[in-house]
């Protein structure tokens, strides 16, 4: 069974016998122009842990909850905020103060957004109970929000920032379901799994580690989806989900690995494109470890790794040497900052500087009887993580280094890492395009994604005067001494900087993926009636 609500369409997906012609209702349509009606099936890499946009953690929930929630404003395709669920947005005078008139919208159930749903989302963030990791950054600037009336809320900042406005786009909670749920008890309210919505899909199924059923939020006020459906199959083997789209069984896959594109490329069954990074491929070291608390061996670890074999070799060209925590994609990169040098020699200088030698010949390292050895975790299903492991394993051993590679089910490694209970992980970040590293860098992040607890006086002292700063002229060069702050600091190792290569099937149209998000105009998608294949099917 599934575990949301009863499900409107099933799960299960089946072909038609006899479609051709026919358009939503049955009305012939014209295969040139956008018709309504159709099921397109989205190859996902893995289930998401939770859809609850106050304690989710994952990547893959983020993707589902953006397409079942929306804001008081988004980020358009120009970077910059627009109003959304809010009308309008006007600051007082000394800009600690913005008032917010909504638009008329509605919940999944019906009933109207309120002031009241604003004021109790903010509420929920930031309770202690709740223990949001979102409860610090941007909405710690927050000090208070007001219900005006109805259809009018303020939010009070503490003080002046660039990252104001952003702030204001958090997801939202219906106030009549939540104020009869325990804070404390969040992690088990049924809402994350069958979620009230304010965005274009509603969620109608969800079969763990199997596929979500995401269906038209009727209610939706905005330009309803073209589609009826959409079906999220976890498919976490990356191969395996191309086959799927090769033959058929899926309509698109985010992240196509390089050494199928070629192929793919010459089938003609699958449409390519390029997406703008917003990724940085990295090493979270544990900080904690006395292993990685000299600032030393982790710069010798950065210099001893040959990014190349990752640009060239397993991202196939399509990727660029890492050097800063913010990548090409987010306006304040600092383009100036070079990657690590790949330079074993000094690896080895650096490492003999911190006292780790080859005592005994063997051709690994020890300081006072210690071996210079550790486990290095990566995802199961990215052959990009997965071989970087190996490659990763062979650079550091040649310095006297020797890593222990494992790799995991994501959601299970990535538990262990929140817990703290690693060494080093070879993982990739998805930046913030509204910028904000603090999650990653502040010293009160450690709950948050501060996995490795990096502390820093200097690099929060950067980061509080960057985002105080509303022009981005004169945040500029601050944000450039906080990037090589950080890269000095290396309190993670920045390998590379992927492309994103998105395919979908020819049946599938005006697919137009941005470095927002692979989906961001999913909406819009359409199939004509002629290329649908799928029906509803009354079986579980």
């Amino acid at each position: 069974m599934g575990h949301g609500r009863a499900a409107t369409f099933p799960v299960m997906l089946f072909l038609f016998v006899s479609c051709g012609g026919c358009g939503r209702d049955g009305a012939p349509a014209d295969a040139a122009h956008p018709v309504e009606g159709g099921t397109a099936v989205i190859a996902f890499a893995e289930d998401p842990d939770i859809l609850n946009p106050l304690i989710y953690q994952s990547a893959a929930s983020g993707q589902i909850l953006v397409l079942l929630h929306e804001g008081l404003v988004e980020m358009g395709t120009d970077l910059a905020y627009h109003p959304h669920i809010a009308r309008e947005w006007r600051f007082s005078p000394d800009s600690l103060t913005v008032t917010l008139p909504l638009r008329p919208w509605r919940w999944s159930d019906g009933t109207p957004v309120t002031s009241r749903d604003v004021a109790a989302s903010f509420a929920l963030y930031m309770d202690p109970r709740v223990a949001s990791p979102r409860s610090g950054g941007r909405l710690a600037n927050i000090d208070r929000v007001t219900e005006l009336d109805d259809a009018t809320v303020a939010y009070t900042f503490r003080e002046r920032r660039a990252d104001q406005v952003a702030a204001l786009g958090h997801f939202l909670f219906p106030a009549h379901v939540v104020r009869t749920l325990e804070p404390a008890d969040v992690g088990a309210w049924p809402l994350n799994e069958a979620p009230l919505c304010t965005g274009p899909f509603v969620l109608e199924d969800w079969r763990h580690g199997q596929q979500l059923l995401l269906a038209r939020n009727e209610a939706y006020p905005g330009d309803p989806s073209r589609l009826d459906r959409l079906v999220f199959r976890i498919i976490p083997d990356k191969t395996a989900s191309i086959v799927e789209l090769e033959t058929g069984g899926v309509d698109f896959v985010e992240d196509i690995p390089v050494h199928h594109v070629k192929r793919l490329a010459g089938s003609g069954n699958v449409v390519l494109q390029t997406i703008d990074s917003r990724l940085v491929g990295q090493i979270y070291w544990n900080l904690e470890l006395p292993i990685f608390s000299d600032r030393r061996v982790r710069k010798a670890m950065s210099h001893a790794i040959d990014r190349s074999i990752f640009c060239d070799g397993l991202l196939g060209g399509f990727g660029t040497p890492a050097g800063s925590p913010l990548p090409p994609a987010v306006w304040a990169h600092d383009a100036t900052l070079d990657p690590d040098a790949f330079d074993p020699e000094r690896a080895r200088r650096l490492l003999e500087e911190a006292g780790w030698r080859d005592e005994d010949g063997d051709g690994l390292r020890e300081r006072e009887g210690v071996p210079l050895r550790f486990t290095m975790s990566a995802r199961k299903g990215d052959p990009v993580r997965e071989n970087g492991l190996q490659v990763i394993r062979d650079n550091l051993g040649r310095v006297g280094v020797e890593v222990v590679t494992r790799i995991m089910e994501f959601t299970a490694l990535i538990e262990e890492i929140r817990r703290g209970d690693f060494e080093a992980y070879l993982g990739v970040f998805s930046s913030r395009l509204a910028v904000d590293p603090s999650p990653l860098y502040a010293s009160d992040a450690f709950d948050r994604f501060n996995y490795g607890h990096y502390a820093s006086a200097k690099a929060d002292s950067l980061l509080d005067l960057a985002l105080s700063l509303t022009e981005r002229e004169a945040a500029k060069p601050v944000w450039d001494a906080f990037q090589r702050h950080v890269a000095h600091d290396a309190p993670l190792c920045y390998l590379y900087y992927p492309e994103t290569i998105a395919g979908h099937s020819r049946r599938l149209r005006d697919v137009r993926p941005h470095v927002l998000s692979p989906y961001h105009n999913i909406t819009e998608w359409w199939i004509a009636a002629a290329d649908r294949k799928y029906a509803a099917a009354a079986a579980d």
